[in-house]
């Protein structure tokens, strides 16, 4: 399995921890910001994980999507509208692969 495959792994698995929560009665603000924060703890471990220059590459991107090299914050998040439930969504869905790692022929190596 590869890097990629165990954090799509791992961020789909945070569901399991939203189910329980929600059967604890959890409220949604509570669930939001505890799959949140783990969902940007598991992004910094498996960007650790990352050999370059792939890790440079997802790391540019991040900052440019969402000004933050770990990802967005729940403030971010709720200044862009986004609801407790959109929250929740977002911290268990793993966003898109970066694409192929440029070569020498795209002027990076």
């Amino acid at each position: 399995m590869s890097l990629r495959d165990r954090y799509e792994e791992a961020v789909r698995g945070l569901r399991a921890r939203v189910d329980a929560m929600r059967r604890d009665g959890h409220p949604p603000e509570a669930i939001a910001r505890d799959v949140h924060a783990e969902r940007r703890r598991l992004a910094v471990h498996y960007k650790g994980l990352t050999p370059e220059p792939h890790r440079t590459l997802i790391e540019e991107r991040t900052v440019r999507v969402y000004g933050n090299p770990q990802g967005p914050t729940i403030d971010f998040l709720r200044a862009q509208g986004k609801s407790w439930e959109a929250i929740i969504d977002g911290a268990t869905r793993p966003g898109p692969p970066i694409g192929p790692i440029p070569g020498p022929e795209d002027g990076r190596t």
